[in-house]
């Protein structure tokens, strides 16, 4: 049976669906901007991945060629190799989602996306985006929050959610901002030079239309009613935990807070070789 919600979000049609495509993963959907689409799968094992002392994710984004309704000639004509853009989508969206796994969740987990089509005018790394965190949602797959995300522009003093190529021609400012319903989790992009609470104003911009997109995606989640697996947990030293938690304190928050990223890099450098060394003293067999 298949599941689909619609809406509007800059101007044009948003379509999530799922329960169509891909029915032997975890979990699947399609996500329809314009007339750019993309399918994100996730299959995940319940097992933990022996001798992995972090959680095994792999996440993939690839735009064929066909999708554009082209065929590539030359030396790359079987377009083996991601590209720059495909390699730099897929870390955008692993650092959207790989913190939203249970910390004691070692599974071999892989999140793919692959373009549909590509209408030439709407990007399809934030579609993608937002497909991954559709298919994680609808999956089985234990997982904290829904995410999202949008790319803000910035064309004749006015801000534009997720604008097309043409747009971003004109465009002073081209932020990527994804996020959960609570809090701005990741900002990357760039522009020309900006006034601070502009750029504020651009990410609370951004912001209000990704807790739209959560709202969307969370409808679909009903939809479906499927429950989280209960998985095999990998066990964390709760002595060590509280050790670790002990020694940092608040001195992390503290470091964040420093302005120039050298003096920021050496406090936390120095902050980490002390802590190695004082927990090498209690736990040799850790």
């Amino acid at each position: 049976m298949s599941y689909k919600v619609e809406f509007e979000l800059g101007g044009r049609q948003m379509i999530f669906e799922t329960g169509k495509l891909a029915k032997q993963a975890n979990g699947a959907a399609t996500v329809q901007y314009g007339d750019s689409m993309v399918i994100s799968t996730i299959c995940a094992q319940k097992e933990p991945r022996i001798g992995f002392d972090f959680f095994p994710l792999t996440v993939e984004y690839r735009e064929k060629s066909y999708a554009a309704g082209k065929i590539p000639g030359g030396f790359f004509k079987r377009e083996a190799r991601p590209s720059e853009k495909e390699i730099l989508s897929a870390r955008i969206i692993d650092r959207t989602i790989r913190p939203l796994f249970p910390a004691d969740f070692r599974g071999e987990t892989q999140v793919i996306n692959f373009i549909i089509s590509h209408d030439q005018q709407n990007d399809t790394d934030i579609v993608a985006l937002n497909a991954s965190s559709a298919a994680i949602a609808v999956s089985d797959v234990p997982f904290a929050k829904t995410v999202a995300g949008v790319r803000v522009g910035r064309v004749d003093g006015q801000f534009v959610i997720n604008p097309t190529f043409e747009m971003l021609e004109e465009s002073d400012l081209s932020i990527t901002i994804t996020g959960s319903e609570d809090a701005i989790t990741m900002v990357e992009g760039g522009g020309y030079e900006i006034p601070e609470d502009e750029l504020i104003d651009a990410l609370l911009f951004g912001h209000e239309h990704i807790k739209i997109i959560i709202g969307k995606i969370e409808e679909l989640k009903a939809q479906c009613e499927k429950e989280k697996f209960e998985y095999i947990p990998i066990s964390i030293e709760d002595a060590l935990t509280a050790k670790v938690t002990e020694l940092v304190g608040n001195k992390l928050n503290e470091y964040n807070q420093i302005a120039v990223k050298e003096d920021r890099n050496a406090a936390k450098k120095e902050m980490t070789t002390e802590m190695v060394e004082a927990l090498a003293e209690e736990f040799e067999d850790s």
